[in-house]
């Protein structure tokens, strides 16, 4: 079970870079903050998209947060925060493996959304 907030953000961090090779591009890689966004052009009802947040992974305070896009998607997982428009995650104190494997598996369901709706 990890605790300290850097190693848990560090192994987070590490199951996601791989994504960046995924059509996805990093927009903050910094000690407490990691971002990936896609920035395919998109056309929609209301207007062009350049774009798309996907993951970010922060440290904040006392606890690591991982934020995933949610828009146009509703993620069966009701322990999900709200971090406003089309964002939701988790808020992590502590992590282990079993966590870790379920953070992984909703990373890469967003990320198959993505792909289905051609974002990336």
């Amino acid at each position: 079970m990890k605790t300290d907030l850097v190693e848990i953000f560090q192994t987070i961090r590490a199951g996601v870079q791989p994504y960046a090779t995924r059509g996805y591009a990093v927009h903050e890689n910094s000690e407490t903050g990691y971002d990936l966004y896609s920035e395919k052009n998109i056309e929609t009802a209301e207007g062009k998209i350049t774009e798309r947040f996907f993951i970010g992974i922060y440290i904040d305070g006392a606890e690591v947060i991982v934020k995933l896009n949610t828009s146009e998607f509703e993620p069966s997982n009701h322990d999900l925060y709200d971090f406003g428009k089309d964002k939701k995650g988790l808020k992590i104190k502590a992590l282990d493996n079993e966590k870790l494997k379920e953070l992984k598996t909703l990373i890469e369901i967003i990320h198959t959304h993505f792909k289905e709706k051609e974002w990336i």
